[in-house]
């Protein structure tokens, strides 16, 4: 099934922010659907993990949020399990709304985070609770869909690197039904 991405108020959380001056890739997280380019998570950790894991050690724990989100068209396989938000991944949504945004109320839109799976890395995603609506009629375990997912940043405190991404809206691929 093709449809329009959904819009929701993330898309005028963005639109303010480019009123406000902030960068225009920020600014443009939804309101330019083409700027999301086909491309994986994990590459967009391997670009920051040595960086982070330098620059905040252990006894120094670290929140880091960024200015360039690495629109991202990634395809996934969904899982079907959900969880509430992590608290860390909160406070990087909230420091990125305040630092981008001048507002940390973008987390009013996610509730909870999604299970996927890239490859052979496992990975919760906080989706909008207006996109995450459309996953009980949309989606099955197991099904590949493309992600529209934006990177705010991450938290690290001497172990895993806890990556805020966020997710947008999807395409499902098609699946097959047997008669």
């Amino acid at each position: 099934m093709v449809r329009a991405p959904r819009f929701s108020t993330i898309a005028s959380a963005f639109l303010g922010a480019l009123l406000l001056g902030a960068p225009i890739d920020v600014a443009h997280a939804q309101s330019n659907w083409g700027r999301y380019k086909p491309g994986t998570l994990a590459a967009v950790m391997q670009l920051h993990d040595s960086t982070i894991r330098a620059d905040h050690v252990a006894n120094h724990p670290g929140l880091i949020v960024s200015g360039e989100d690495f629109p991202t068209l990634a395809r996934v396989v969904y899982r079907g399990d959900s969880r509430p938000l992590n608290p860390r991944r909160i406070d990087v949504m909230r420091q990125w709304g305040l630092t981008f945004l001048g507002d940390s109320s973008i987390v009013n839109d996610f509730h909870r985070e999604y299970h996927f799976q890239e490859g052979k890395r496992l990975l919760w995603l906080p989706v909008q609770d207006t996109v995450a609506s459309y996953f009980a009629r949309e989606l099955h375990p197991g099904q590949t869909v493309t992600l529209y997912v934006v990177w705010f940043g991450a938290y690290f405190a001497g172990e895993d690197i806890i990556w805020a991404f966020i997710v947008n809206d999807f395409k499902a691929d098609p699946v097959a039904r047997t008669l």
